[in-house]
């Protein structure tokens, strides 16, 4: 094993539903409040995902679609009440692994809002601008709304493995999600599947 790709929500990055739904009732949006809670991931959210519209433009769609009144400050808040923490040991152990002579690598399926709120949790972020996407814990990150892909389209892996020269029966890919393990799983990719956040720090043959 050479190469490590994690996925973002679930496996480092803790997720609270009903606290995202709570925010956005709060500011009036509770159309937006019913799509968290159904975890949707069509039209508008999934648009925001794949890059097809901007951040602007997604707080402009949700005051249009929910006649809400909130500003894109109230809007973006909302959204990432989503994102709860990335702990010192998750943190702590994507450092060693990379000490460890590991590439590691993100795929996450996200949006510019939840990036940047990302790099604040990781750190990674000083007087408002990123530092390099994170150089402190990836080697590179690979993000749907950038790339205009989105798992499980076996796309984006493929592109994943072109963009970084990676070899798949070297790498291993750590998700929550059972169609992305699937999809990775049909290129050759090594995976594991993480049911609870925290399971892949405790596997202590995961990277052997």
């Amino acid at each position: 094993m050479k190469n490590i790709i994690f996925d973002l929500g679930g496996v480092l990055v803790g997720l609270d539903g009903q606290r995202c739904i709570d925010a956005f009732n709060a500011i009036g949006c509770e159309r937006v409040a019913e799509y968290v809670r159904l975890r949707l991931t069509a039209d508008l959210f999934l648009d925001i995902e794949e890059g097809s519209i901007d951040t602007a433009e997604f707080c402009a769609e949700v005051r249009r679609m929910t006649n809400c009144t909130a500003t894109d400050h109230e809007i973006i808040g909302a959204w990432n009440a989503l994102l709860t923490e990335i702990t010192d040991e998750r943190k702590q152990r994507l450092k060693e692994l990379r000490r460890a002579g590991y590439r590691v690598f993100l795929l996450s399926n996200t949006n510019d809002m939840h990036w940047q709120y990302t790099q604040e949790l990781l750190g990674c972020v000083e007087h408002g601008v990123g530092n390099e996407d994170c150089g402190t814990y990836f080697d590179r990150v690979f993000l749907s709304y950038r790339m205009h892909l989105s798992k499980p389209d076996v796309r984006i892996f493929e592109e994943v493995l072109r963009q970084a020269g990676l070899q798949a029966e070297e790498t291993l890919f750590i998700d929550d999600n059972r169609d992305n393990i699937q999809a990775a799983a049909s290129l050759g990719i090594q995976t594991y599947l993480n049911e609870k956040i925290d399971n892949w720090l405790h596997e202590d043959d995961l990277f052997k």
